[in-house]
């Protein structure tokens, strides 16, 4: 919970023992033809109904309808981050699968605390393995990259002017891009997601070294 002091707002985790540690609220919508407003409703509710100094920042709504059940899980944004909600979600959907088929529920091993990570980075670090790259990073980072080209500079960028552009793809493109495409040369989806944005990047500026941010939700092996 989050509660305002002397000093500004500050963070408490209750504990466990804290109850509730969530809300849920079931709604049967099994008469209703087309009930897609009333859960639009409710979904709009349960996401903007949290107390940030009482209630617990985690709410669950269970929406039965004719064409089966349907869950909506709303955690507030400073509890848990878009990386940490892929755990959550591939946990989830194992245990549900697992209980589906009658089996006793086996989640993959906890993610490494942040003390352990940072202990490990810095063993990492300091490793045989790295201190034979160290030229090669080096060179990468006194590397000249140019930025990206713009038609018109601007000191600041609001949401409001940003644009979206979507494109869709057939069964059958998914379906080769997915299963297929990776053969030739045993490669993952992001290896040919990252080549097409970096080809893409050439054609349109020249430019032939370009930084990428890339974030993984912690579960590969360092």
């Amino acid at each position: 919970v989050y509660r305002q002091t002397e000093q500004g707002y500050e963070g408490w985790n209750e504990g466990e023992e804290k109850e509730p540690l969530y809300t849920l609220e079931v709604m049967d919508f099994k008469t209703l033809a087309e009930p897609s407003q009333q859960i639009e409703n409710k979904a709009n509710e349960i996401q903007s109904g949290f107390k940030l100094d009482s209630d617990p920042l985690m709410r669950l709504g269970l929406f039965q309808c004719a064409d089966g059940d349907h869950l909506l899980i709303v955690i507030h944004h400073l509890v848990i981050d878009g990386v940490s909600w892929r755990i959550l979600i591939e946990d989830l959907s194992r245990a549900y699968e697992q209980l589906s088929q009658e089996e006793p529920i086996q989640l993959p091993q906890k993610t490494g605390s942040f003390q352990l990570w940072a202990e490990k980075i810095h063993l990492y670090a300091d490793s045989e393995a790295i201190k034979q790259e160290l030229e090669y990073w080096n060179e990468i980072e006194q590397a000249v990259y140019k930025p990206l080209p713009k038609d018109d500079r601007q000191d600041y960028a609001l949401e409001k002017d940003s644009e979206e552009i979507t494109v869709e793809w057939t069964a059958a493109e998914t379906e080769q891009l997915l299963k297929q495409a990776n053969r030739a040369y045993k490669t993952e989806i992001n290896d040919l997601l990252l080549n097409a944005l970096g080809m893409s990047i050439h054609q349109w500026t020249g430019v032939d070294k370009v930084l990428i941010n890339l974030e993984g939700h912690g579960r590969e092996q360092i």
